[in-house]
């Protein structure tokens, strides 16, 4: 293999069902799309120690490795979604190590050395550690802050020749009970600490004698509670270190319809019908529940959570004793016309909620591929939804563009793209509220509020979904009323 070459790999479900079972990682971020949806990740990822296996399976099967390996480290900075294209960028190998790369799009997720040299003696005993299982594939949900000092041991779910059969080169070079081990430190991670909603983020392990108790054992080193990370030594069948997780919050419990009816007049949106993009999760569906609450009728889209959407639906009709919504699938990528064709004239106002995943990995100051995401998901989408109901509308249709705190001056790093798409959705809402034959178009700049996508920064989300959404949302259904004033976008001071 030549020195910064390059091999591609796409990780695919049936990859992931198989190292589940070899590690014992059924950790959902890894299996189910919709957890997934619902976690820092966005979508199912690959188990970043499968990573670093594959990087040194490739690199003892291409002969970039020589000689016995002594240790292995690896650093994790960013997720690999299933189906994504992998390319594996190898180093030029020195006398003692080689290091490898596995890029997305251009950007690092994972780099991984590989350190020649001779076996050391193991570092700590934990063979008498007590025997940790996890019941029906659940990960574990602990609190860090009890974690601390917790000892215990992992057997392997497979056998060594398995193992060897995924791994012929890694196991030729370094014994197949030390790649089980590695693979063991997935199981550790996603089932046990810090578990349900962990992020796997280094491995740094030097082989030792693999003569143990089949498994490796662990034991708490640190916790950190304001990063929540935490440090846990490892050792057991040929290897020895330290794994860095860290612990992502709950995913957010959404408001119920009965809570957000507290503060609605049962007939205050009578006569109205909302179609709500994006209205399965987050604001779209509290927008949904307070319209619907208000005496209104509501129209919410789902793209990926059919599930959630049902949900939504039901427990609309139920509280309020009609059909007050419906769900219909919906795909920004794809002409408003020809998703909504069928739609009647009935609807009065348009929120338009539907996201792609916002912070991605970037390998330079802006990203144009990203840029054109944006654009689409928000912007061409959007204008495309006002002219399709517009047509069909009675009277002059109401939309609702939700920009972000992110087009100010002081937005957080690495939000360029999104910034500059939801600007161009305020500049789009003033064109069309002072256009005739367009709908009037109100956009506002929301704070940043707790949601599935924040949730992994929840610390710094502080604005009340509660206290920001009704005066919108009131504001933008009266709007539509025949008489009323009829301002567009908030000011820009």
């Amino acid at each position: 293999m030549k020195a910064d070459s390059l091999i591609p790999r796409v990780f695919t479900e049936s990859d992931q069902l198989r190292f589940a079972r070899l590690s014992g990682d059924w950790n959902p971020v890894h299996l189910d799309a919709l957890a997934a949806r619902r976690s820092a990740a966005g979508a199912p990822v690959v188990h970043r120690p499968h990573l670093a296996l594959w990087v040194l399976e490739t690199l003892v099967a291409s002969g970039s490795v020589r000689g016995r390996v002594a240790a292995l480290q690896s650093t994790f900075s960013e997720f690999v979604p299933l189906g994504a294209l992998a390319e594996l960028r190898v180093g030029r190998p020195q006398p003692s190590t080689v290091e490898a790369a596995v890029t997305v799009d251009g950007v690092v997720a994972a780099t991984v050395t590989v350190i020649l040299g001779e076996i050391s003696a193991p570092s700590l005993d934990l063979t008498h550690a007590p025997l940790v299982e996890t019941a029906d594939r659940t990960p574990n949900q602990p609190e860090l802050a009890e974690a601390a000092g917790l000892t215990g041991w992992l057997a392997p779910d497979t056998d060594v020749m398995a193992i060897a059969a995924a791994f012929p080169a890694a196991s030729a070079a370094i014994g197949a009970s030390r790649v089980g081990a590695i693979a063991l430190t997935s199981r550790l991670v996603g089932m046990i600490l810090p578990g349900l909603h962990s992020v796997y983020g280094s491995l740094d392990v030097a082989f030792t004698d693999a003569r143990s108790r089949p498994g490796i054992g662990f034991q708490v080193g640190t916790i950190d509670l304001r990063a929540r990370t935490l440090g846990l030594q490892v050792s057991g069948s040929g290897i020895s270190g330290t794994v860095i997780a860290g612990a992502g919050h709950d995913p957010i419990v959404q408001f119920g319809i009965a809570r957000i009816a507290v503060d609605v007049a049962p007939n205050e949106f009578t006569g109205t019908t909302a179609l709500i993009t994006g209205g399965s999760r987050g604001l779209g569906a509290m927008t949904a529940k307070m319209i619907a609450a208000g005496g209104g009728r509501v129209i919410a889209t789902y793209f990926a959570g059919r599930d959630d959407a049902e949900r939504l639906a039901r427990e609309i009709d139920e509280f309020t004793g009609r059909n007050a919504c419906t769900i219909h699938p919906y795909d920004v990528g794809v002409g408003a016309e020809e998703q909504f064709g069928s739609l009647g004239s009935d609807v009065t106002h348009l929120y338009h909620f539907a996201t792609p995943r916002i912070r991605r990995a970037k390998s330079g100051l802006f990203d144009s591929a990203l840029f054109a995401e944006f654009t689409r998901a928000y912007v061409a989408s959007f204008h495309e939804l006002c002219i399709a109901l517009q047509r069909r509308a009675r009277r002059r249709l109401v939309a609702f563009f939700p920009s972000s705190a992110a087009v100010l001056p002081r937005r957080p790093r690495g939000l360029t793209e999104y910034a500059m798409a939801k600007a161009a959705g305020e500049l789009l809402c003033e064109e069309m509220s002072r256009t005739e034959g367009y709908p009037l178009a109100l956009s506002r700049r929301l704070p940043r509020m707790l949601t599935d996508q924040t949730t992994i920064q929840a610390e710094i989300a502080t604005a009340d979904a509660l206290t920001v959404m009704p005066p919108i949302i009131r504001e933008v259904q009266a709007r539509g009323e025949p008489g009323r004033h009829q301002s567009v976008v908030q000011s820009r001071r």
